[in-house]
């Protein structure tokens, strides 16, 4: 299992196969404000970053097709808000994880640790992803896809 993170952290002591640094891994990370950029990047083989999760299918369904892209969940967005905003985030993200599942598009979750004590395990962050609407089994998929498209 793979994470991105901000920090130096050892990959074994918290249970992953491999650590991404944020730093290093930036190169294949896109980030975008709309989901309707994210057609225009749906050929590159790349992380696509989202700021805003807003409902639209077009685009996830445009990037599903290619099977190139994967969109990357920025779980932290949602470990550091706090009451409304919390609730807001979680519904926008597991409805936008619905609409990859149906379309069939790749994501995958990263915690973006900024200090140690940020740090989740890999069943930690499953265990978040249940919370965002996956299954135990895409929750895992969902932290292996890192090592296909971070370098």
């Amino acid at each position: 299992m793979y994470d991105i993170v901000r920090l130096g952290a050892v990959a074994e002591k918290h249970g992953f196969d491999e650590i991404f640094f944020f730093e290093k891994a930036k190169g294949s990370i896109i980030t975008i404000d709309n989901i309707g950029q994210a057609a225009d990047h749906r050929n590159k083989k790349s992380l696509i970053l989202l700021r805003n999760y807003a409902y639209d299918e077009g685009p996830v369904k445009l990037v599903a097709e290619k099977k190139k892209a994967c969109f990357l969940i920025d779980l932290s967005r949602i470990i550091k808000a706090k009451g409304l905003q919390r609730s807001i985030e979680i519904s926008r993200v597991r409805t936008f994880l619905g609409i990859c599942n149906r379309f069939g598009a790749f994501y995958a979750l990263a915690s973006f640790a900024e200090k140690e004590e940020e740090m989740r395990t890999p069943e930690e962050l499953i265990s978040i992803g249940c919370l965002l609407g996956l299954n135990r089994g895409q929750g895992r998929f969902a932290l292996k896809m890192m090592t296909h498209y971070a370098d």
